[in-house]
Order: C-alpha cells, then sequence, then structure tokens
C-alpha cells in the first residue's frame, strides 16, 4: 500500500491486521525418549539414510558378515577423520558399523560436513541414465590437504555411486575389491566451485537427463558472505577418470548465507511438491526459503569466479539472479539439522546453542512445537525412510557432535504426536487461488517484480586461477581418464620433493596424476596399517609392504602373495618388530582352515592384524586345522634387534609374549593367527 504495483498487477485495499494466533499455543515438552542407537563416530556431522539398504554392503564385505534385508541403514558423516559410518541393520539384532572413505579423503571427504542421496526410486529415467542410490558429499574445506598446503579453493562437493560395482568401491590397489580385504569408495564426479561447503540437499525433480542435481551451502561465496549453489553433475565422469567437462553450476549470489562456527552443518531441504529449497543459516539464526525453479540467467560467472572445473563451453558455469527467497523463520538460536515429515507438512529445525528442536508447519511457517533433547551440539537430522505419512508417525534421528553419537526420538514420544490444528487461514488460500485464476499459477506473492538481473560482469575479480599449469586445464577432456589417455608429465611428478605448504608444487596435480602415496601427501604414514610402507601403482592406487593375501591352494599348500598378486616366499620374507602386519585369509573351495598350534582358532575367510614389540619372538607359524606341523613359517627382524639391543636391555620380561593379534569375527569365521617366542636362539632361513 503506498507504491505503484508494475502492471500486470491490480492492487486492492488491505483489510486491517487481525490476530490469527498466539505464542502461547506453541507445544513445548521433554523428549523423554530421547534413545542413541550408535556412538564412537569421530565428529559426526550429518546422517542420511540408504534408499536401497544392503545395496553397498551385501553379505559379506571386509572379512564381516552383514544382513542386507534386516532393517535401515543409516550413514553417518565424521567431519573429524574425513569417513563415513555405514549403521547397517539399524535397530535390528544384527546392528553393525563400518566406516569407508576414499582413497585420496583428504581431498574429496575432507572435514565432510554434509551428505545427500538420490532417493527417487521411480523418476521414469532409463537405468543407464538414473542417479537413483548415488551420493554426494559437502566438503567444509578451502582445499589445503589436512593443513599441508596454502588453500587454493580447488575445492567441492563429491559424487559418489554406492552401487559398489563397475568400479565404484575398489581395494588400496585400485581393483575390485574382494570380500575378504579392506574397500574403499572410489568418486564418480567432483565439481570445485564450492569450498567449505556446509550443508548439501538432492533435489528430487524429474526434468533433467541424469537426476544428478544437488543444492548446496557454499560458505565462501564472494569472500563477503556465502551464496547458494546449484550443481547439476549432469553425466558424471564415473571412477578412473578426471574429464569434468559436462556439468552445469549456477550461482545464486543474492542468496547470502553466513555459516557459523566452524564444524557446523547447515542443514538442507528441498521440497518435493512445493519446490522450496529451505536452508538453515546458522550465522543469521534463520531459515530461507528459494523457489528451485526460479530466477533467471544473469551471466557467465567465469570472470567473477575463475576457478571452476573445466573450461570446454560444455561446462557451464553461470550467475543466476531474482530467484524468490524468503525468510521462513527466524529468531533461532543458530539453526543445524534439518529434516521434513513425511507427509511434507512438518519442518524439523535443530537448534544447536539450546538442543531444542523446532517443529513448522511448512504451509504457514508457524512454529507449532518445540521438543527439548538435552543435547548440546545437534548436527544433520533425519526421519526413517519407514516411517507412515503423517507428522505422528515420525521416527527423528540426529547426530550429536559432543557425544559422538546417532540417536533417536521415537513416535510414540508426546512431542512427536501432538495433532496441531493448520495455522493457515482458509481465506488466505482462497484469495491466492482466486489472484491465480486471474494471473495464471505462475502468481507468486514472494516474487521481487522489480528485481531485473544484471548481465554486465564487474571489472573485478574475486579469485584467481590455481590450475592454468595442470591437467584439469587440458584442453583435451580424456586427458586424466584411465580407459583413454594419461598426461605423460605426470611421471615427472613422483620424484618431486618441493612439498612446503607454499611451494610451487600443485598437490591436485599428484591425485590428477595418478598419485596416491607420494612423499607430499597428507597422513602418508596412515595410508597402509602401522608402520607399512606404501609404494604408488600410477593412475590405479598403492600396495603396502605389511599386507599380504593368505591363499590355500590345498590341504598341504599356503602361498602368500602381495595384494598386486605377486607371489611372496616365506623363505625371504622378514617381518619387522613394531609393525602390524594384515594377513588377508582368503576363502577357499575345500573349506580347509588355517590355524596357529598356539591357539585353537582357525580362519576360512578374513583379515588378521598382527604385531609384536617383543624381540626375543624370532618366527611366526600357520598350520592346518588339526594339524600341529607348521604350514608356513616367516622369521622376524631378529638380528637387527640385537643392534638395537636386546630384549633384557629394553626392559622387556623374557618369560612374557609382548604382542598383538586381532582377529575379525564373521560367524562361524575366525581369523588368527600367533607368534611363537623360541626357547633357544637359533639361526633362521
Amino acid at each position: 500500500i503506498g507504491h505503484q504495483c508494475p502492471v500486470p498487477i491490480e492492487t486492492r485495499s488491505c483489510l486491517a491486521a487481525q490476530t490469527i494466533c498466539d505464542e502461547d499455543i506453541v507445544e513445548t515438552c521433554t523428549a523423554e525418549a530421547v534413545e542413541t542407537v550408535a556412538n564412537g563416530f569421530d565428529s559426526p556431522r550429518d546422517v542420511a539414510f540408504h534408499p536401497s539398504p544392503g545395496l553397498h554392503l551385501g553379505e559379506f564385505a571386509e572379512g564381516r558378515s552383514f544382513h542386507p534385508d534386516a532393517g535401515a541403514e543409516a550413514w553417518v558423516v565424521n567431519g573429524a577423520n574425513h569417513s563415513v559410518s555405514i549403521v547397517a541393520s539399524l535397530g535390528t539384532e544384527h546392528q553393525t558399523t563400518i566406516s569407508r572413505r576414499d582413497r585420496g579423503y583428504y581431498h574429496y571427504m575432507i572435514n565432510g560436513t554434509a551428505l545427500a542421496f538420490n532417493s527417487v526410486a521411480d523418476s521414469g529415467r532409463t537405468p543407464d541414465r538414473d542417479g537413483f542410490n548415488y551420493w554426494s558429499i559437502c566438503n567444509d574445506n578451502p582445499n589445503t590437504y589436512l593443513g599441508k598446503k596454502e588453500a587454493n579453493y580447488f575445492m567441492g562437493p563429491t559424487l559418489y555411486n554406492s552401487d559398489p560395482n563397475n568400479g565404484n568401491t575398489v581395494n588400496r590397489i585400485g581393483d575390485e575389491c574382494r570380500e575378504e580385504e579392506p574397500c574403499y569408495f572410489l568418486h564418480s564426479d567432483m565439481l570445485h566451485e564450492a569450498p567449505a561447503c556446509i550443508g548439501m540437499a538432492h533435489d528430487p525433480e524429474i526434468v533433467t537427463t541424469y537426476g544428478h542435481v544437488y543444492w548446496a551451502f557454499d560458505t565462501t561465496g564472494n569472500r563477503e558472505h556465502g551464496q547458494l549453489v546449484r550443481f547439476d553433475y549432469q553425466q558424471p565422469h564415473g571412477p578412473g577418470s578426471m574429464d569434468h567437462s559436462v556439468a552445469a553450476i549456477r550461482r545464486y549470489v543474492e542468496v547470502k548465507l553466513t555459516r557459523g562456527p566452524q564444524g557446523v552443518h547447515a542443514g538442507m531441504i528441498v521440497h518435493p511438491t512445493r519446490r522450496e529449497v529451505y536452508i538453515s543459516v546458522p550465522g543469521a539464526n534463520q531459515i530461507l526459503a528459494v523457489d528451485a525453479d526460479s530466477g533467471s540467467f544473469a551471466r557467465t560467472a567465469r570472470e567473477e569466479y575463475p576457478i571452476y572445473s573445466n573450461r570446454l563451453p560444455s561446462f557451464e558455469y553461470s550467475i543466476w539472479e531474482c530467484a524468490e527467497q524468503r525468510v521462513f523463520a527466524d529468531g533461532i538460536d543458530m539453526p543445524s539439522g534439518m529434516a521434513l515429515s513425511t507427509d511434507g507438512e512438518r519442518l524439523y529445525v535443530a537448534e544447536r546453542a539450546s538442543g531444542n528442536i523446532h517443529a513448522y508447519e511448512v504451509a504457514s511457517g508457524a512454529i507449532i512445537e518445540i521438543i527439548r533433547t538435552g543435547f548440546k551440539s545437534i548436527g544433520g537430522m533425519a526421519i526413517h525412510p519407514t516411517s507412515p505419512p503423517g507428522p505422528d508417525f515420525d521416527t527423528l534421528f540426529f547426530v550429536d557432535d559432543e557425544t559422538g553419537t546417532l540417536n533417536k526420538i521415537e513416535p510414540s514420544t508426546k512431542c512427536m504426536t501432538n495433532s496441531v490444528s493448520s495455522r493457515v487461514n482458509p481465506n488466505f488460500v482462497l484469495a491466492v487461488e482466486e489472484v491465480k485464476v486471474e494471473l495464471g499459477e505462475d502468481f507468486s506473492i514472494h516474487r521481487d517484480l522489480t528485481c531485473a538481473v544484471n548481465p554486465v560482469i564487474p571489472d573485478s575479480s574475486f579469485f584467481d586461477q590455481v590450475h592454468n599449469m595442470t591437467g584439469y586445464a587440458d584442453s583435451n577432456p580424456d586427458v586424466q581418464s584411465v580407459m583413454s589417455g594419461m598426461d605423460a608429465s605426470a611421471a615427472l611428478l613422483a620424484n618431486r620433493t618441493d612439498c612446503g605448504y607454499d611451494s610451487e608444487l600443485n598437490f591436485d596435480a599428484l591425485l590428477l596424476g595418478g598419485y596416491y602415496c607420494h612423499t607430499c601427501l597428507p597422513e602418508q604414514d596412515l595410508t597402509c596399517d602401522n608402520g607399512g610402507l606404501c609404494s604408488n601403482v600410477q593412475w590405479l592406487g598403492y600396495t603396502c609392504d605389511n599386507e599380504f593375501l593368505v591363499s590355500i591352494t590345498n590341504e598341504k599348500n599356503v602361498e602368500l602373495s602381495r595384494a598386486d598378486g605377486s607371489a611372496v616366499d616365506p623363505n625371504t620374507l622378514i617381518l619387522k618388530y613394531g609393525v602390524t602386519y594384515r594377513f588377508t585369509v582368503l576363502e577357499n573351495s575345500m573349506g580347509v582352515g588355517l590355524c596357529s598350534s598356539f591357539a585353537e582358532i582357525c580362519a576360512k575367510k578374513g583379515p588378521l592384524f598382527v604385531s609384536t614389540n617383543d624381540r626375543t619372538v624370532q618366527q611366526m607359524s600357520l598350520n592346518f586345522e588339526g594339524k600341529d606341523d607348521a604350514a608356513l613359517s616367516i622369521a622376524m627382524d631378529f638380528k637387527i634387534s640385537q643392534i638395537r639391543g636386546d630384549s633384557k636391555k629394553n626392559g622387556m620380561n623374557k618369560g612374557a609374549m609382548i604382542g598383538t593379534v586381532i582377529a575379525v569375527v564373521t560367524g562361524v569365521f575366525v581369523v588368527a593367527i600367533v607368534v611363537y617366542r623360541q626357547k633357544k636362539r637359533k639361526s633362521v632361513n
């Protein structure tokens, strides 16, 4: 009122303001049935339910049994150790947790803070073009390689296919994972236009060809404030390639976002029918709602934001303006996690500073319930996928950073079953419908009709391109593909030792050049099991000198090999003290078990870790089940131990064996190996 509205909007005089509802209508209660369902996570930031439980792990993986048909499957992002913990068979007697990460986690999964699945099972897309069961992770880091390298802001979300086949999961050397050995994610794509990302949501739209659209909370933005970014991976390059030439990224520069303290997750939800993106903004204490299908192309983003994934024209990077946005809710003390009820009518928002969970009516934006949890660092939230439609049946799960836990609130709790009438004024709904009849379905009360896009590129640059001299800038999209071709100059990186924080060596070029094991990459001492040394296998992965495969070829013969399949002669092998060795016993068709004569424990399938610091121990032996004769003996590095000082000088007790034997139990199968202490010192082969 008092302003001239643009044509063709017809103005009418407004009625006097009326009181629709009061604050005292809000229900406040303490959730008495908050249950911790899993713990031991390392700074959990977000949780999401896998749309196809059991698909990724199957019945047996990494020497462990799983029950794919029992219960749901929750995936928890660990921000501190850059991994994802999979809680399988959640809520059943078979519940168990296993953690996995990318071999290049210091780039592809560093400080993961948000995770989202494509859960659209009925999109109508053909199987070869359907992103169902894919997932994307948001990384809260400006690309510092765990602090070893100066930030270059070449960072963004990473896309994975949770189907373990077709190269989507690999062992250390990059081959298909055996059921008995450790397994790693292998990314399907990565885009680099959202450094320090803290929130992510999959868009359930069914319009794009592949369905790989994800919205992200980019905290870096223009270095003054964060921004909303829409990523469409389009056709992912797939595992084993680095081709980023086909993708579309939209940067919504007018949607200004503010992060909270380091490590605080920002919940995001794309409403499947209202087509609104709800965003927790921890630094502004509010929830924004953005129309996912609004806005217009303004100009290319390559000039103002010149750090991007590919230079080819097929890579679209643009700035969009005039998107419809509004403040959905404010006055929330650091909002974090977010979840949508199964019927889409309630939006749950975690208030991290207080530990409360606010329930909002989506249609009106009114707060209708406050649930007190008693937790003080709530992160991501999710609704159990089998909850029936309706807020009275929602089982709400959330992670808590301080306690390292995954928790749930049952719908039987009073807080989750209070039926509250809608706060939407029916007269208002009727009035909006009448206007739509007159002006068309495209009418919106939130649209800024005065907004006009600015096609002029500012004469300034917020960033400098960081990959002018690396393979990312190559005009050949197949230059880093295992299937097509390789950059020959990448071999020259093998001997680079200029690993300094501000050195000229670009660590991204190491990953692009096929290096997972390199003196400059971070945490190389953790690449193998404790004390092991890695050897790079360019373009594929790496091997560890303390990892062996044990094959039982018949009831009288045992063979050792490296992860790359090369045979190992036990007579030439010497084990080192203080090093943890992994012996992966492979399943054999005869069902023969491998045992230690020291303890009645046998293994048919699975991994074993063994180490000792007792320098009186001279060899390690294995024998077949039911037989005492050693089938395999391996010498310890006894002579070197004498140079370092004998066990007595080192304060060790000769009458005791000091060592570690860890077996992984897989139902009836147990893996074990025993280190023997010889009564008399003698020469060893």
